[in-house]
């Protein structure tokens, strides 16, 4: 029998994935190991720079964030920011001038309740995910709400990257009640506007699931990958795991490319660090309604590899997840080592709540844990060989 999860996500883990600017401060270990270190002997390290910012703590509310939930560009290169409190997404021009606003809070045609991913289509639609508001919605490239798709979809998909056509990649869950224990399927998968059903399951895993531990539940589906697809077709899918670096890239069809891997050492936290994990993920839950004691259990060592993009020239980024100072290795599509870059500036523990996002049209960036306590989304550049 399967079974809807809605409510757990929704007062749960939907919460833990959204950020916000009240949130308690999450040391990290203070003397990291060298992760990587004489894997990149000889390739050039390469910095990137923040070149503009979008963002201000008060004034005018086209650049008040309330959450940063997702970032993406148009095909025009124009910046889409997905803000869930607000329940819109923002449209600005490459140099940050703010351009339009697409939905608002509400149940109405082009409202959002609970705005959870977002991504642009191939063909310049935005569309956005809210379950809560009845699924997927799509806006056309001018901005115009275009409507609501039939699809019924169960559970979200979260976590929404562009891919070939008007494909996109994404991860869901499904419930089913096997000899009365529950069985989650997680999927990293491609999807369409025309079903639910995905078209290509790149990572699946299934296990059954006790009530009481939701550490296993988040480890063992939306935390457990991380992915990069591009318009061309080419995905790319790492496990976030704290013992192995590897990348596996596939075709839109499924059929595997290249698999990179990388002997780089692992970092254990400090127990300070542990400690305020779980502390800042059981409290973002609380503060997001989460019904009853959530008591998130952090892993013991960081992530080897935190997240990927691709770029303009077709090179996959790699980032370490080990690393306070957000740290890339640089592929080109084929595998080949090409070069690292790090973010420049004076980075500890708060490096490791930096998201990065890396499409064709450029690099933003924004921090989860923001020092001055409120969201900007920075727009980077890689300096110039």
């Amino acid at each position: 029998m399967k079974v809807s999860g809605l409510c757990l996500f929704s007062a749960i883990l939907l919460g833990v994935i959204a950020c916000g600017s009240d949130e308690p401060e999450v040391s990290a270990a203070s003397d990291p190991a060298a992760a990587g270190e004489g894997v990149s002997e000889g390739v050039q390290t390469r910095t990137l720079v923040i070149v503009d910012s979008i963002g201000v703590e008060l004034g005018d509310l086209d650049y008040v964030f309330g959450s940063i939930e997702a970032t993406a560009h148009t095909t025009e290169g124009n910046i889409l920011v997905l803000d869930r409190p607000a329940c819109s997404v923002v449209e600005y021009t490459p140099e940050g001038e703010f351009f339009r606003r697409m939905g608002r809070s509400g149940s109405g045609p082009g409202e959002f309740l609970n705005p959870l991913a977002m991504t642009r289509l191939g063909d310049g639609r935005t569309a956005v995910f809210d379950l809560n508001n009845g699924g997927l919605f799509t806006y056309l490239a001018d901005g115009n709400y275009e409507g609501k798709t039939d699809v019924q979809y169960s559970e979200p998909v979260l976590f929404l990257t562009s891919s070939i056509g008007n494909s996109f990649i994404g991860t869901f869950n499904s419930f089913e009640f096997v000899d009365e224990e529950l069985l989650i399927t997680a999927q990293v998968a491609r999807f369409d506007l025309a079903s639910a059903e995905p078209l290509t399951v790149f990572w699946e895993n299934s296990f059954t699931w006790d009530f009481q531990d939701l550490t296993s539940l988040i480890k063992g589906s939306y935390f457990a990958q991380t992915w990069a697809s591009d318009r061309n077709g080419n995905v790319f899918v790492a496990p976030r795991s704290p013992e192995e670096y590897v990348v596996n890239g596939f075709t839109a069809e499924g059929e595997p490319t290249v698999t990179i891997q990388l002997d780089i050492d692992p970092v254990r936290k400090t127990s300070d660090e542990i400690a305020d994990e779980a502390y800042f993920w059981n409290r973002r839950a609380e503060n997001m309604g989460a019904n009853g004691p959530f008591n998130y259990q952090p892993d013991e060592y960081r992530w080897m590899v935190h997240s990927l993009g691709i770029d303009a020239d077709g090179r996959l980024w790699v980032r370490r997840g080990t690393e306070e100072t957000p740290t890339f290795d640089v592929f080109d599509l084929q595998g080949n080592y090409l070069f690292k870059a790090e973010l420049a500036g004076a980075w500890g523990p708060r490096g490791l709540f930096w998201e990065i996002k890396i499409d064709e049209f450029g690099i933003l960036a924004y921090s989860l844990d923001p020092e001055d306590g409120y969201q900007k989304l920075y727009i980077l550049s890689l300096d110039l060989e």
